[in-house]
This record gives structure tokens, sequence and C-alpha cells, in this order.
């Protein structure tokens, strides 16, 4: 299928942060071992739909230069993300070096086709992944000067509006990048009245002498992404030609049940207990019908998974919470597939996924050593990979237009991978976004429902 639409650019413009007062700089930060390790990774893209039913001229007049003003404002205080990452010559290392000139592209467009696909195009359905393309900015990449952030308005006059980010991972992790979103939307609501701000929005902690790196991790992880083999050894989706996305969602009821129904099985099979999240139900429940859809092993019969886990209460000595930068390390988790499809596959990957999360410890470091070998390993074996948490709170991004329709991440049409979100609707769901060949997506839709009976 082919999709020919495309948007009409109305304005592009730099944000820059707002001015500093006479005499402060704000600092380059050194890029911690944490950071290094998306460096060759392509940006983070991330879609706001929201229903805006105005014509385009009333958005360009009235709520562009907030938007703007309020950017720049949020910018100003996540000012890493409108600065580049560069190589300096001093001592080698990577950094997001600052200059008095850093900005960020905005783009505004216009929806070519009619203005009510809107509907269809953000939707949960099946829809061809070009439909969504069109919306992305484009965030150049290069070794010398790696901009972090591009952002991209498109209008559909009368029905909505689509908000795209295009972040470089390197810059920062999902929960910091929602900090910045979330600041920036309150900026916005709020008409930049900024002491009706959000107190419960604390500013970043961007010190990173707060990341110790007792083991030398970033040497090894920097040795490992500038090989020259390095894009061999990162997990790809192995999907060619055309894809479609679709929402799949599962409620908070269903999701108690189905914790129910795998705590009962284990207690009656003697499994001992282990960590049984909504996290780990949905994930459980991706990855089998991921694996029915698309049966993907290594050479033993395994299958494979492959997330990250947020590391900021974790990590020993603690570190602030709302430290900015990644912040993330994996988790690697394996089964038998003759397991994972058989009756009880659910219950299989609730307990592995538990148990690994379980046996994380607190010591970061050794979990990184010898990271970026392991990840080479698992590779050609596509493990299934996770995007976004139900946690980083997607849906609560209001610019004064409400709260989104809906939010999706399709960069993962290039890692294979799921992406996870809270439920829009506020109690307790949670809504997993899926990108596939367009039999392979009907066929994941079918184990999906069929799934819902265990």
């Amino acid at each position: 299928m082919t999709f020919s639409k495309s948007v009409n650019i109305l304005h592009q413009s730099l944000i820059s942060p707002s001015p500093l007062s006479s005499g402060e700089v704000r600092p380059s930060l050194p890029l911690t071992f944490f950071d290094l390790i998306w460096i060759n990774y392509s940006p983070v893209e991330r879609l706001f739909f929201y229903q805006f039913p105005y014509p385009t001229s009333h958005f360009l007049d009235f709520h562009l230069p907030i938007f703007k003003s309020s950017l720049s404002v949020a910018l100003s205080t996540f000012y890493p993300l409108a600065a580049t990452i560069r190589r300096p010559q001093s001592d080698g290392r990577f950094e997001i070096a600052t200059t008095d000139s850093d900005s960020v592209t905005l783009t505004v467009s216009e929806y070519e086709g009619a203005a009510d696909d809107f509907l269809d195009i953000s939707g949960d359905h099946s829809r061809p992944v070009e439909k969504l393309l069109v919306l992305i900015p484009r965030l150049p990449i290069s070794r010398e000067e790696q901009p972090l952030l591009a952002v991209q308005v498109t209008l559909f006059p009368n029905y909505g509006l689509c908000l795209a980010l295009a972040v470089h991972h390197a810059a920062c992790d999902g929960f910091s990048s929602m900090q910045f979103v979330k600041l920036w939307s309150a900026a916005a609501a709020s008409g930049l009245r900024l002491d009706r701000l959000n107190p419960g929005l604390p500013a970043p902690v961007m010190d990173r002498t707060v990341i110790p790196d007792p083991r030398n991790l970033y040497l090894q992880i920097e040795k490992g992404v500038l090989d020259e083999r390095a894009n061999e050894k990162m997990v790809n989706s192995g999907i060619s030609g055309g894809v479609f996305a679709a929402t799949f969602s599962i409620s908070a009821p269903e999701i108690d049940r189905l914790k129910k129904r795998v705590q009962g099985k284990a207690a009656e099979q003697g499994m001992h207990r282990f960590h049984c999240s909504s996290f780990v139900i949905s994930l459980a429940y991706s990855w089998t019908c991921m694996l029915k859809t698309r049966c993907i092993t290594d050479g033993d019969g395994a299958a494979h998974v492959l997330f990250a886990v947020d590391w900021r209460r974790r990590i020993r000595p603690e570190i602030p919470a709302n430290y900015y930068g990644n912040c993330l390390a994996p988790c690697y988790v394996k089964c038998k597939a003759e397991e994972l499809l058989a009756k009880d596959g659910i219950l299989v990957a609730s307990a592995a996924i538990g148990k690994g999360i379980e046996e994380l410890g607190d010591d970061v470091h050794e979990i990184m050593d010898g990271l970026m070998d392991r990840i080479g390993e698992l590779a050609p074996w596509r493990p299934l990979t996770v995007a976004g948490s139900p946690k980083m709170g997607v849906y609560e991004t209001d610019f004064g237009w409400g709260k989104p329709r809906k939010v999706e991440v399709i960069s993962t049409r290039e890692t294979g991978a799921v992406a996870l979100a809270e439920s829009r609707d506020g109690e307790g769901g949670i809504e997993i976004g899926v990108i596939l060949p367009e039999e392979d997506l009907k066929a994941f839709a079918k184990h999906f429902a069929a799934g819902r009976d265990w």
C-alpha cells in the first residue's frame, strides 16, 4: 500500500533557551557510560495527538507565540536538549557541549490531505507507518555535532494537531524527556505564569559526578560504540518493506485478573513467589503474542526479551530522583520457546521476567560490565525489546488543548520493540504499541484477543 499525503511547511524557527543573566553560563555535560550506550541509536520519535477544533490561522495567531515562548522557558531548565553532542579535543570524551547559539528547530506544518484523516491517523487500529512518518521532524545524524531535539507541529484544520518530538537517546532517557515535556506543557497551559506551575515538577539535577564509574565502564562502552561493526551488534527488527502500527490495550481489571491467574497457577505448581506487577504481566502477554506471531529463537530454541530498568531509585550510593540524563540498565530474560508457546506460556513468561527483575541486585556497574558484548551476542536472535514505560505519564501533558487523544512511539519500527504506556483513561490499564508487516500485525491481533481467555 502506498501513502502519498504530505505536509505543507508554514513556519520554521530556531528556539533558544531563555537568555541568562549577565555573567551566567550553562555548563557542558560529559556523557556518562549510561548515555554513551545510545550514541549510535536513532532518535526516539514520540507523537502527541490533540483534539484542536480550530482553523490553522487560530493556532498561528493565538497559540504559536505562547507555544514558542513556553518551549524557550522549558529549554532554559532542560538546556542540554538545545545543545549538541561533540567529542572534544582535550580528553577525547563525548560531551553535551553548550554554546551561546544553542537552539532547537521548530517546524509548523499543515496536513495536505483531508483534515478528518486526523481521526484515522490518531486511532488505535492498524495504519501504514508511512502515514505517521510525515508528522515526524528530521533530526540530522552527525558524529561531529549531534543535535539532540527537533520539534514539529502538524495541523489538521478544525480537527486536531500532532506534536512530534525526535529526541536523541544519548541526551536523556524517557523519564528525563517526559519531565521536559511536562514542564513545557505546564508553562504553555499556564500562559507562562510560572507561579502557577505544578510544584510537583522539581528542577532536574545535571550533576554528572553523582554517577560513579569504579570499573571504568565509559572506556569499555566507548570502545564498543566506536567499533566499525557496532551497528551489526545493535538489536534491530529484521523487517524490511512496508510496516503498520497499531495499539492494543489491557484494562486494569484484565491485568488484575491475569495477575491473580498467574499467581494462583504459580502456587498450584509450587513455584517460588516472584515480582508480578502490571509491567510484568503486560510484557509477558506481549512476549507470548509476539513469539506466536514471529517465532524467533536462538540455536538452542530459546526466545529472549531485553528491557531497560530505571536505576534512579536502585543505584548505590543513592542519586537524586530527578537526575537528568540516562539512568537505565538492561535486564535480560530467556525461556524455552516451547514453554512460552504452551498453554501456560503467560505464567512462564511472567515468572521469568519477574525473577529477572528481582535478581538485578543493587550493583549496576556489575550489570553494565561487558554490556556491549552481551548485546552483540543477543542481537542475531532479535530479542523482543521495550520502549517507554507505563510510569512515564505521557498522557499528563496538557498544553492548554486538553489531554492527548493519543500518544505513540514510532521509532520502534527500527528495533521491533513494543512500546508501553499508561492507558489514556487514567484507570490503571496499559497501552501496547506494535509495528509489524500487515499480515504479522493481523496475526498478533488474533493472538492478543485469544490470550484474554487464558
